[in-house]
Parts: structure tokens; sequence; C-alpha cells
């Protein structure tokens, strides 16, 4: 058994639940059943939009981040070898049971702190790049607009579809960040023009600082928004 505490979808109030967890494999998982009710329990609905929870098992408190795990069926079927009861709250109700895992938050360097730290060096590189001669500029102006893209389009292709489907709260933030990349694109390419045709450096340099304003902003907010959920996902690269 364990204490749940979740923040209210409507309130904003922190709230407190006991449940039935189970260790599978390492995972600490728990089920949305409400003992086979026709509507999903309230902690559920409040980690639909706020994922981070407090979990006390009786020896230790931590935070944690609730996912809907990908693998569903897979894992329910295991809970229920386990945990026979399951199977009957299911068969009492026709919605199909959440699966959540309670991905602990630690202090070990996971994947958002790497991608904080990615967005340290662009900045880094992106003042360099301000800071250069006329004719650093032209020459650098390429490669960091490239690996800008390659940061970017990891994130569209990859990590924020994973966000979507294992944090259903994020997908507001993760569309406005999608936006943001495009915005963010727009600018890069205004960039390459003005560095293939080298008539403008006074423009060009106009649209670096216009680049590192938006970028600070997009940096800063995503830092605030997915951070944590990264951590709880995955470990750093490396």
């Amino acid at each position: 058994m364990i204490q749940l505490t979740t923040t209210g979808a409507r309130t904003g109030r922190r709230h407190r639940v006991t449940l039935g967890a189970l260790d599978i494999d390492g995972r600490l998982v728990v089920v949305a059943s409400a003992m086979g009710s026709p509507k999903h329990p309230a902690w559920y609905h409040n980690i639909r939009h706020n994922p981070l929870v407090t979990v006390e098992t009786g020896t230790e408190t931590f935070e944690a981040m609730a996912a809907i795990v990908p693998d569903r069926d897979a894992l329910f079927a295991t809970i229920v070898e386990r945990e026979p009861g399951f199977a009957a709250y299911q068969a009492r109700t026709p919605r199909l049971l959440p699966v959540l895992e309670l991905h602990r938050l630690d202090r070990v360097r996971r994947m958002g702190d790497w991608l904080a730290e990615v967005h340290d060096w662009l900045r880094a590189e992106l003042k360099e790049l301000r800071d250069g001669t006329s004719r650093q500029l032209s020459e650098r102006c390429l490669g960091f607009c490239a690996a800008l893209t390659r940061h970017h389009t990891g994130e569209d292709t990859a990590i924020f579809p994973m966000l979507a489907r294992q944090f259903p709260a994020l997908a507001p933030t993760l569309t406005k960040l999608g936006e943001e990349h495009v915005a963010v694109a727009r600018i890069q390419e205004e960039i390459r023009r003005l560095v293939d045709t080298e008539t403008d450096p006074a423009r060009l340099r106009a649209e670096l600082d216009r680049l590192a304003s938006l970028l600070d902003t997009h940096f800063a907010y995503e830092e605030q928004t997915v951070v944590k959920a990264l951590n709880a996902l995955l470990p750093a690269p490396g």
C-alpha cells in the first residue's frame, strides 16, 4: 500500500489517497480501478492534468511522475497474474482500467538535465557567434543553424511524441513548443539566405539577435515544463 498525493485538476489543492501498488521488474505500478466503478477515480483525473505526484511507501517519501504506460495490455496481464482481483474489477466496467507507472525523481543526472545542458551549449555558441567578427559570423552561422535544427528535429520526432503518450497533461505545452520550433526555423531560413547572399551583415546580426531573444524564451519555457518529465523517463545519454 502507498499514499499517493496529487494536485486537484480544478482546485489546485493537494489530495492524498491510499492505493495498492505493485513492483513489477523494478517498475512501481498502480491501476486506476476504483474497484470497477464506471468512472475513473478522481486521482487519475488529477494526474491527467498534473503528473507530478508525491509517493509515501511507509519507509520513504519521494516525488514521482505518473505516466501512462506504453505497454498497458502486457503489463495488466502481469498484474492480473499477481493480483486476480483486478480482473474482476475490469469485468465490472466497460472502461479500460488505466495502468500508470510512478517514475521516481532522484538526483542522478537524467535526460531532462542533459536537455538543459544542450540548451546552455546552444546559448553559449550563439553568444560567441554574435560577439564575433563579420567574417566569423558568415563562417559559423550555418554550422550553428544545423546544430539547432538537429536538436529541434530530435525533439519533434522522438522526445515530444514520447512525452505526449505518457504524460497527456503536457499536450498543450508540447504543442506550444512545436509551434515555437516553426518560428525558430523561419528565422533560421532567413539567416541562411543572408549568409548565402553576403550582402547585408547588419541585417544578419539583427536576425541573430531576434533568434537569440526567441530562443531565450523558448529554452526557459521548455526547461520549466518538461525537464522533470524527461528526468522521470530516461537516463542522460552516455
